[in-house]
């Protein structure tokens, strides 16, 4: 499945706790949007929709925007196509 930075913000919408608007460049990890839990719940989801990410695998910085981790879906699903 590809997953676009708009999946990722409407995932971030429903886990994380932030009254203001989500973008695509919205730091997530410095503000404190994307905390541990909402993280988890996060990649849950991601791996029920078809993208498991393993966290270990990527910098933390691959995950501060809903950019990069639409960016780091897409690498993994062009892994899992070869």
């Amino acid at each position: 499945m590809n997953i676009t930075v708009e999946t990722i913000i409407s995932l971030l919408s429903e886990f994380c706790e932030h009254d203001g608007a989500i973008t695509p460049e919205t730091e997530l990890l410095d503000s404190g949007i994307l905390d541990s839990l909402g993280f988890i719940e996060l990649l849950n989801a991601l791996e029920d929709m078809g993208c498991p990410v393993q966290p270990t695998q990527f910098p933390r910085e691959s995950f501060a925007t809903p950019q990069r981790i639409a960016e780091i879906c897409h690498l993994q699903n062009a892994a899992a196509e070869q």
